[in-house]
């Protein structure tokens, strides 16, 4: 548990925090050593607009994705769910990433699974996300429903 939340994690895996981190707001990322990462991220919920919704929060995500790798993103999975009693949104999706540079080539394709959950009680947000190459999902699908599985935001 770190500032009134919690979540179960491996004991071969590896964490590190942000240094600039606090109670308010902050991230952490969980290394295993299959090289997979998965990261949870916190902030104030005052902080989004009072207009933003948990769709709207989510779907502001995957604009700011798609607009980092400049690609296609196909989503695979999109469900509302419960966690602790908070709605939530999880999102599973494929991001096509092109090649750039002079010889270009086939793009590459990651997979990303995440969730996001406003919590009135903590009166944080919670984001919790990996990236993965197509080969390692079914893998990524495992770790990131056992961490979600586990949370605890309050």
């Amino acid at each position: 548990m770190i500032y009134g939340f919690s979540f179960e994690y491996p004991t071969d895996c590896k964490i590190e925090f942000n240094p600039k981190f606090k109670r308010e707001e902050g991230d952490v990322a969980l290394k295993w050593p299959q090289n997979l990462t998965l990261f949870v991220s916190w902030g104030r919920l005052e902080r989004l607009k009072k207009s933003m919704t948990l769709e709207d929060h989510a779907n502001f995500s995957l604009d700011r994705i798609k607009k980092s790798v400049q690609g296609k993103i196909s989503t695979i999975e999109r469900k509302e769910t419960e966690v602790q009693g908070h709605k939530s949104l999880f999102n599973h999706v494929r991001v096509e990433v092109p090649r750039r540079g002079i010889f270009g080539g086939k793009s590459q394709y990651h997979e990303i699974r995440s969730l996001h959950l406003h919590c009135e009680q903590s009166l944080r947000y919670f984001v919790i996300y990996s990236t993965t190459t197509i080969e390692k999902s079914e893998q990524q699908g495992a770790t990131v429903s056992s961490v979600i599985d586990s949370f605890k935001c309050h």
